[in-house]
């Protein structure tokens, strides 16, 4: 039927609102076309109603892949892994890579040089365990911190705060949930069923993304390969429920890669009951009725059209299905490709620019974490040794998902830190030995001025499909440091890793440590600037480093928080969550008004307690710090808790990152609400419970700043705030 405004489909009539346009797009789609839109990551085209193919899923951790560089040989911007720039505590910078992501990838589209306005991006699973082979692309092992990660990339990429027609990109979440298994000890991501009690799955697991989705207004969300607590994450329809009822989700759900088909197999390990396997027909009807919208994979192809034909699945999932994901399209304004709006007018001069690539090298500056001043920062212009397996090699700094970086491959048009190094150095001598060979290392480190020590895992670090058996460094890499710090004490140690790197005696060895984690292609870079001084690190931990004895005594494949982050590590860690140190010095002081000496909230409403904290540089030279704030319960004081409830020893409910010159102050506002003031108990419900607080602020090191809030709900009983969804 011709459409009012005389296009040939009422789907095309720009004057309907989008849900009804995508009604109309739905019921032109046969059943034996349907599994085809519904694939990832190449969607077949629909010729005969005007649908074009569309490619599901760029990978954005950290800059575009799936593309190659332009003919002129720009290539796309590529940022510090996110393991590095949540350690800046800077989420603007976040916010700007999203932004910058999504820019490039319109300018692609509107070139015509890629069909994809969606990214399967950010990773948001926390760093539970520092042996996950995926760490370097999670924000850290804070939920609040991952949230808040989450939002601000989502935020920067889509362009999107609930009232726009038209998005810049989509982002898609993952992976949804529990997931921080790769391969260990034969136990596979593809085929475990983790086990995460109500208490872990509401205060841990699942923080991040109810933030990314509320607050980040998510559109995409990518489900796992592993089931949790007996269903898969991709065919379970509470979690779905979850999403969308409780969260107020508007997105689309996709699998990662053919997760609908582990489902066939039944997630045989883990800790639980035996497996569950099913029919190709059976796991369809599952991914479906779980909400999972799109498969990126060919269970869809194989067995949708039987299922709905068999009566197994009724054809209206199949279709709501459809109606998610052509949503997304929607939103980007793919049906409306002769209506302007402002995204069409970005160009591919933008890709790789030089505004673009300056974002980067700032983000690798402020992700910088110095662990020990020591001897740093060195003075140019002296002889200046650079030691390292890796130190020549800017692919040691990008971490995973790399899209492309050099016009010819690899990351050699940029700066490795022997390079940057040697080009900061006016005036002195620079060697570069490239090897872990200590007895050359010794000697050329004796005769130095200066030595910079470069150690990563970028060898041994784990990865995707694939985890670490041990965290700390290789015997090798102790050996060479240990005879180099001998050799001279004039060495700064530098750490890049994607997973934590446990340094043990060196710690104490070292004369300085940076932690510069993956600092991405501007890494070499940011590196030399920050060791030479031209750039004041700022930057916190945001993991804890263990001691390389935390995998003799934690279970990896036990997903319980007992003993695991800060928040209930009960041991002293090498480094703690928020550590970094600076060039500078600061002091913080309470702000005006002081708080009062006992604050007390009684109901869970829209009212904050706000308080006011001053930092100071105190030292000679301008720089950056991040002032956190931490609520630490008095577990003794909580009696309705119940005594199988845990209680952490500090959560994360604030921070704030400035920069100031040498005397000068900040006057820094904290907002606490009734809401963040909740615990959870053993059944995973959070409430507003009878108790004592400390608030506590801090620079991760030094002095901090403590007031305390008390907890008397109206009625004497607790007030809830959320429920927990079981499904088990």
């Amino acid at each position: 039927t011709p459409g009012t405004n005389g296009t040939k489909y009422r789907y095309c009539d720009g004057r309907l609102s989008m849900s009804e346009r995508l009604d109309e797009l739905v019921r032109l789609v046969e059943i034996d076309e349907i599994a085809s839109q519904l694939t990832a990551r190449q969607s077949d085209p629909i010729d005969r109603i005007g649908m074009p193919s569309y490619y599901w899923g760029t990978n954005a951790i950290h800059g575009m892949q799936n593309v190659d560089c332009l003919k002129n040989g720009q290539c796309p911007t590529s940022f510090p892994a996110p393991c590095a720039l949540s350690a800046s505590f800077n989420m603007s910078l976040v916010y700007q890579m999203g932004d910058i992501i999504g820019r490039e990838l319109r300018a692609y589209y509107n070139a015509q040089i890629h069909n994809s306005l969606d990214t399967w991006s950010p990773t948001i699973n926390i760093n539970r365990d520092p042996r996950w082979g995926r760490n370097v692309e999670s924000p850290g092992e804070d939920p609040m911190l991952a949230g808040e990660y989450g939002s601000a990339y989502t935020q920067g990429l889509q362009q999107y705060t609930g009232d726009e027609e038209v998005v810049q990109s989509v982002v898609t979440l993952k992976h949804f949930l529990a997931y921080s298994i790769e391969s260990y000890h034969g136990v596979t991501r593809q085929m475990v069923d983790v086990k995460v009690s109500a208490y872990d799955m509401s205060a841990t697991y699942t923080p991040a993304w109810e933030a990314t989705i509320k607050k980040g207004k998510a559109l995409g969300v990518m489900c796992s390969y592993n089931a949790v607590n007996g269903l898969p994450t991709c065919g379970n329809p509470a979690l779905n429920a979850t999403l969308r009822d409780d969260w107020g989700f508007l997105g689309y759900m996709t699998s990662d890669s053919d997760s609908c088909a582990c489902i066939i197999k039944g997630h045989p390990q883990g800790h639980g009951g035996p497996p569950r396997p099913t029919n190709g027909t059976d796991a369809t009807k599952q991914c479906l009725m779980g909400g999972t919208d799109i498969d990126s994979g060919g269970t869809y192809r194989s067995y949708l059209a039987a299922a709905i034909r068999d009566g197994e699945l009724e054809e209206t999932v199949a279709r709501l299905a459809l109606k998610n994901s052509y949503k997304m399209r929607g939103w980007l304004g793919l049906f409306d490709p002769l209506v302007p709006n402002k995204y069409k007018k970005i160009t591919t001069d933008e890709v790789g620019s030089a505004e673009h690539q300056a974002a980067s090298l700032l983000a690798a500056q402020k992700s910088m974490v110095l662990l020990k001043k020591g001897v740093l920062p060195f003075t140019p212009g002296k002889r200046v040794a650079v030691i390292g397996q890796s130190v020549n090699d800017t692919n040691s700094m990008t971490g995973n998902y790399d899209g492309p970086l050099c016009p010819g491959g690899g990351a050699s048009c940029f700066m490795s830190i022997g390079q940057a190094v040697q080009g900061l150095n006016v005036g002195g001598e620079t060697e570069v030995l490239v090897s872990t060979d200590s007895g050359r290392a010794a000697g050329l480190a004796a005769g130095a001025d200066y030595v910079i020590l470069v150690v990563d895992n970028f060898h041994d670090g784990g990865g995707e499909g694939h985890d670490r058996e041990t965290i700390g460094l290789s015997t090798a890499q102790v050996s060479l440091a240990e005879a180099v710090i001998s050799a001279n004490p004039q060495t700064a140690l530098v750490l890049v890793n994607g997973g934590m790197i446990s340094l043990d005696h060196l710690k104490d060895l070292a004369p300085a440590i940076l932690d510069a984690f993956m600092p991405g292609v501007h890494g070499g870079t940011a590196i030399a600037q920050t060791v030479f001084g031209l750039n004041n690190p700022g930057g916190k931990l945001p993991v804890s480093m263990y001691h390389s004895s935390y995998v003799n005594f934690s279970d990896f494949l036990n997903m319980s928080m007992v003993n695991r982050t800060y928040r209930y590590y009960t041991g002293e860690p090498l480094y703690q969550f928020g550590y970094g140190e600076s060039y500078t010095s600061f002091e913080l002081s309470w702000g005006l008004p002081p708080p009062a000496a006992t604050a007390t909230v009684s109901r869970v409403d829209d009212s904050q307690m706000v308080y006011r904290v001053a930092v100071t540089n105190t030292g000679p030279v301008e720089g950056d710090e991040v002032v956190m704030c931490f609520l630490q319960p008095d577990e003794d004081s909580f009696d309705s808790l119940g005594p199988e409830s845990a209680v952490e020893i500090r959560r994360l409910v604030g921070f704030e990152r400035v920069t100031l010159k040498p005397g000068a102050s900040a006057d820094l506002g904290f907002a606490v609400s009734p809401q963040q003031l909740g615990m959870v108990d053993s059944d995973g419900h959070t409430s507003l419970h009878a108790g004592r607080f400390k608030l506590v602020f801090t620079r991760g090191h030094g002095e901090e700043l403590a007031a305390d809030v008390r907890v008397q709900p109206e009625g004497g009983r607790p007030m809830r705030i959320k429920t927990l969804r079981k499904w088990w």
